[in-house]
C-alpha cells in the first residue's frame, strides 16, 4: 500500500477549512439532554461528582445530583452565566476575571464551560498528516482570528473518518501550552459520533486530572423553555 499516495489523496480532497466545518458540524445538535459523573484528581485526592442538564442553543441548565453538591445549579442564559448556591439560597451571576476560575475545582473554567461551539473563532492554519498506532490521522493548526476565544492556538489530532477530534492541546499567543483534552471514548448518536469520556489537564496546575463520562445523552428532542430561567434556578 502506497500510504504517500493515499496521503497526497486526501490532502487533494480535502482543505483545513472543510476539516474544520466538518469537526463543527459533527459536534452541532440544536437541543441535548445528559447526565454526567466528574473525576477530579489533585495529587493523590480524587473527588466525584454527578450532574445532569439540558441544552437549547446556547443556552444550557446543569444540576448537581451527588450528596456533597446536591442542589448546586448553572445555567447559562442569553451569553450570561449564573450559579445557584442551596447553602446561602441565592443566586450569584459569574462575570469577568470570574469565568476564568475553575468549574467546580475541575481542570475545565467557566470560561470553558460557556463556549457551546468552541471551533468557531478560529481559522486553520495549517494540516499535516500523522500515524499514530499504524493508522494516517492529521494534526490541524487552528488560531483565534475574533479574539473571543479562551486560547489563542488549538492543535488536534483528527480523525477524518468519523470527522471527531481525538486530542487537542490549548496554546497562548506566547507558544505556552496551557491545557491538553483528550476524547477518551465515542458513541454513535443519531449519526454522529460524539465523545462520551474527556480528560482534561491544566497544565499550570500541579497534579491535577479531570476526566468527564456522560452516561445518557441524546440531541434533538423537545426540551421544556422553563428550564432555561432564572426562576428554575431556585427550586
Amino acid at each position: 500500500m502506497n500510504i504517500a499516495l493515499i496521503i497526497t489523496l486526501l490532502f487533494q480532497q480535502i482543505s483545513p477549512s472543510e476539516v474544520l466545518l466538518s469537526l463543527r458540524k459533527n459536534l452541532k445538535y440544536t437541543t441535548s439532554t445528559f447526565s454526567a459523573q466528574l473525576e477530579i484528581r489533585k495529587g493523590k485526592r480524587v473527588l466525584n461528582k454527578s450532574f445532569k442538564g439540558y441544552s437549547k442553543g446556547e443556552n444550557f441548565y446543569l444540576e448537581f445530583t451527588n450528596p456533597e453538591d446536591k442542589g448546586v445549579k448553572y445555567l447559562k442564559f442569553k451569553g450570561d452565566l449564573y450559579i445557584y448556591l442551596p447553602d446561602i439560597d441565592d443566586v450569584v451571576r459569574l462575570s469577568g476575571d470570574m469565568l476564568k476560575q475553575s468549574f467546580m475545582g475541575s481542570d475545565l473554567s467557566y470560561e470553558d464551560l460557556m463556549q457551546e461551539d468552541p471551533l468557531k473563532y478560529y481559522k486553520p492554519v495549517s494540516m499535516r498528516d500523522t500515524t499514530l498506532e499504524g493508522k494516517i490521522y492529521f494534526i490541524l493548526e487552528l488560531e483565534d482570528t475574533t479574539g473571543n476565544a479562551p486560547y489563542y492556538r488549538a492543535r488536534m489530532v483528527v480523525d477524518l473518518d468519523r470527522n471527531i477530534w481525538l486530542k487537542e492541546e490549548l496554546i497562548t499567543k506566547s507558544g505556552r501550552k496551557i491545557k491538553e483534552v483528550e476524547a477518551l471514548e465515542f458513541k454513535n448518536i443519531k449519526g454522529k459520533h460524539y465523545p462520551t469520556s474527556i480528560a482534561m489537564r491544566d497544565l499550570r496546575l500541579k497534579d491535577s486530572y479531570t476526566k468527564f463520562v456522560f452516561k445518557e445523552v441524546d440531541f434533538d428532542i423537545p426540551i421544556p423553555d422553563k428550564y432555561f430561567s432564572l426562576s428554575e434556578l431556585k427550586k
